[in-house]
């Protein structure tokens, strides 16, 4: 069956059991088109859990040849700033998306909704209510006792209809008055024991300022927003599962016309050792427990790209994880950096740094320099190569010498040689100690016929280790990175909730700065490069750097301990 929009269906294979529906819908005539929304409240920054829902959102439209819009649910003036909403687009575009439309709830449908309340007022499906909330929340009943019914709940149309617009108008105090929907006080799901579909708060909106003094609530804006956008498929977590019998209902007894959006749920992703909730996030940044919702340890989206972690990485993590039939998915944090490595080992540019240095002087060469050349990427041969220098006097790691080498140890030790990456063998003649006993550094010699690429030395040498030239180096600070959060706290928001501070399960030393030596070739990086650090790691430009002051982030290291299932 082909769609209009030329897409074969029966060229699709189905990935999960939306798919399966979608398919099924377009061949009983259900659905005319495939539109998917991303609702975020502009009430913080994504995280990496987000990434899961939008890229759902999009790549379902897009494989049926679709449309995704952007809607700002701006429902609650209390917790919402344009600073997050202006946010969303930037991430959007880093992960490669562009939304067919950008709308904000507060401006395009207010006064929509607020007409179709009146229109359920009128219908006898909503009514004003004046319990104060604790109680409502008592005579909600509990999962075995039904609730008990307002004593307003049997007003006249009329009666309420005077009493929803005194709401609206400012005659009631905040927390005085309620719309709330008429459905069932006995139901068995909660959400449907008369639910509230708006309240009284006089709060200034970041974008209408204090036009209205009565704000819809999520339950009854969200559905209806995606009724009057068009949106076929309404795509969230799990959690939301139990609020779909009320999304139905509002969709039924409010929107009444064809091709109405249907909720269908995926499973929320947690990774271990990170904290997820937005709450906590906040919290994090307002106690100054970080630098910022971009902090490099952070797992928002703008702390993973200053990090350097990619947007392929992050799509390519979420859709290893998949729709899911479960609640909840948590994975090992393992699993997110296998796909950064994957792909900062593909496109990142290599370049030797020296982290921790120790002076090497090679005593039988010269006061000249002699070049030879790097591969950039040796996965990407249009990548080039670039230019270092071998001289006199060059810089190894430390932990490239031992003056007590532990087996099977194929670096450098007193008398012993090793082979300088893209240069020469050397020969370690002599340690020189400095006044406390300390190895100050090393006297070598290297060996004139064994240059990388033209060895006729005949000498077999079981050690490659990388280096920077004293006349080809200039300083840089690295900013190393453990995860915020300790090991032991597997699921820290299960150890939040139940009361454990959130300064015990920070990693107390979760950030800390090294200055390092790096290769002049370097020197041009520009903010969000990212590098292969031979044998070290992958680091990132940090956007703190300055035309004289590199700093570079490290992203992750470059051993991988995780195992995909293939």
């Amino acid at each position: 069956m082909k769609l209009a929009n030329g897409i074969d269906l029966d060229n699709i294979t189905p990935e999960n059991e939306l798919e399966e529906e979608i398919i099924a819908d377009f061949k009983a005539g259900k659905t005319k088109e495939v539109i998917t929304r991303c609702p975020p409240e502009p009430s913080g920054y994504w995280h990496i859990a987000h990434a899961k829902a939008w890229t759902i959102d999009f790549e379902t439209a897009k494989k049926f040849g679709g449309k995704t819009y952007l809607r700002m649910d701006d429902t609650n003036p209390l917790k919402e700033e344009g600073e997050f909403s202006d946010s969303y687009m930037q991430d959007l575009a880093w992960l490669g998306y562009k939304p067919d439309k950008l709308i904000f709830a507060s401006e395009a449908y207010f006064d929509d909704i607020y007409k179709i309340a009146e229109q359920m007022i009128m219908e006898g499906k909503a009514y004003v209510c004046e319990l104060t909330a604790d109680e409502v929340s008592a005579t909600r009943g509990t999962l075995t006792e039904p609730g008990k019914e307002s004593p307003y709940r049997n007003r006249t149309p009329e009666e309420n209809l005077r009493l929803f617009r005194d709401m609206r108008d400012g005659k009631f105090e905040d927390g005085k008055a309620t719309l709330r929907a008429k459905i069932d006080m006995a139901h068995p799901n909660m959400n449907m024991r008369d639910p509230v579909m708006y309240r009284v708060l006089r709060a200034k909106h970041y974008k209408l300022g204090n036009k209205w003094c009565i704000y819809p609530m999520y339950d009854f804006a969200h559905p209806l927003e995606d009724a009057l956008e068009g949106v076929t498929y309404s795509l969230c977590s799990k959690e939301f599962l139990d609020h779909r019998p009320l999304y139905d209902w509002f969709i039924e007894n409010g929107w009444k016309k064809p091709f109405a959006p249907k909720q269908r749920e995926f499973s929320r992703l947690t990774i271990e050792n990170v904290i997820i909730g937005k709450r906590y996030l906040k919290q994090l940044v307002n106690e100054g427990y970080v630098n910022g919702w971009d902090d490099p340890r952070f797992p928002t989206l703008v702390g993973v790209r200053r990090r350097g972690y990619t947007a392929k990485a992050i799509k390519d993590f979420v859709k290893s994880v998949g729709w899911g039939n479960v609640l909840e998915v948590t994975v090992p944090y393992s699993a997110l950096e296998y796909y950064v490595r994957e792909d900062l080992n593909a496109i990142a540019t290599r370049t030797m740094v020296v982290l921790d240095p120790l002076k090497v002087v090679i005593t039988n060469y010269g006061d000249e320099t002699e070049e030879f050349e790097i591969e950039n990427n040796p996965n990407n041969e249009a990548a080039g190569k670039h230019k270092s220098i071998f001289s006199k006097e060059i810089y190894i790691e430390k932990e490239d010498f031992s003056l007590n080498p532990p087996p099977k140890y194929n670096r450098l030790v007193e008398g012993g040689i090793v082979r300088l990456k893209g240069a020469y063998i050397i020969k370690c003649n002599k340690v020189v100690l400095d006044k406390n006993g300390e190895v100050d550094h090393l006297e070598c010699e290297y060996i004139p016929n064994s240059k990388s690429g033209n060895d006729t030395s005949g000498i077999k040498c079981k050690g490659t280790i990388h280096f920077v030239s004293a006349k080809n180096c200039f300083e840089v600070t690295i900013r190393n990175f453990k995860n915020l959060v300790k090991d032991e706290y597997k699921n820290p928001a299960k150890a939040l909730s139940e009361g454990t501070p959130i300064s015990e399960i920070l990693e107390p030393n979760s950030l800390t700065e090294t200055t390092a030596l790096a290769e002049n070739f370097l020197k041009n990086a520009k903010i969000e490069d990212k590098f292969q650090f031979m044998r070290k790691g992958y680091y990132c430009v940090d956007k703190d750097s300055t035309k004289d002051h590199l700093i570079f982030n490290l992203t992750i290291s470059l051993k991988d301990g995780f195992k995909i299932s293939k």
